[in-house]
C-alpha cells in the first residue's frame, strides 16, 4: 500500500509539472482596448512576410520562454483598408507548458525581421502586456491577454549600424587611396 501510494503521489506532481494552460494573445480588439501595432524606427508601419512577432509566458518576467515555436504571428497587412503593421492573424491561442490551467502567467512579446530572433538585425525590445492572464484549460475558452492600444517600433540592432559604419568607411578609405 504504501509503494501504491508514494507512486500516486509522484503521478499526481509529474503531472503537474506538465500541466499546460492556454491563453489567447489578441492584438486588434478593437472594444477590448487591445490594438497593437509595429512600426519602424523611422515610424512607418512595417509589413512583410519577413516580419514575426513571438509571444513569450511564464510565471514571472524572470521566467519568460518564447511558446510560438512554428505558430509566429506575421506583421503584416491586416485590413480591407490597406493599413499595415498589426499581426497576422489578429488573435492566437498559445499553450503554456509547465504551467497548468488556473495559474497567472506573465506575457511578453517581441517582434523582428528574419528567420529568427537570435539572428535578427533588426529587432524590438521586449514589451510585457499589462498584468498577467489567468490560464485555462481546453476546452474552455483561454482569457485573453490586455495590450492596451500600443505602437512597437523596430530598430537595427548596434552590431547591424557598426557594422554598416564600417563597412562604409573602408570604402571610403579604398577611394581615398585611388
Amino acid at each position: 500500500m504504501k509503494k501504491l501510494m508514494i507512486s500516486a503521489v509522484a503521478l499526481m506532481i509529474a503531472a503537474t509539472a506538465y500541466g499546460q494552460g492556454q491563453f489567447i494573445f489578441n492584438a486588434h480588439d478593437v472594444a477590448g482596448g487591445n490594438v497593437l501595432t509595429f512600426t519602424d524606427s523611422a515610424g512607418k508601419k512595417i509589413a512583410g512576410p519577413d516580419y514575426y512577432v513571438d509571444v513569450l509566458a511564464g510565471a514571472n518576467a524572470n521566467s519568460l520562454q518564447p511558446v510560438t515555436g512554428d505558430a509566429r504571428l506575421v506583421i503584416n497587412r491586416s485590413t480591407a483598408a490597406g493599413a499595415t503593421g498589426f499581426t497576422t492573424p489578429f488573435s492566437a491561442t498559445f499553450i503554456v507548458p509547465g504551467m497548468a490551467a488556473g495559474a497567472a502567467a506573465t506575457v511578453g512579446y517581441r517582434a523582428y525581421q528574419g528567420t529568427s530572433w537570435d539572428t535578427a538585425t533588426v529587432k524590438s525590445p521586449l514589451q510585457m502586456a499589462t498584468g498577467t492572464v489567468l490560464l485555462t484549460e481546453p476546452p474552455t475558452p483561454a482569457n485573453q491577454v490586455s495590450l492596451g492600444v500600443q505602437t512597437v517600433n523596430l530598430v537595427p540592432e548596434p552590431a547591424t549600424w557598426a557594422l554598416g559604419l564600417l563597412g562604409l568607411g573602408s570604402l571610403l578609405a579604398i577611394r581615398r587611396r585611388k
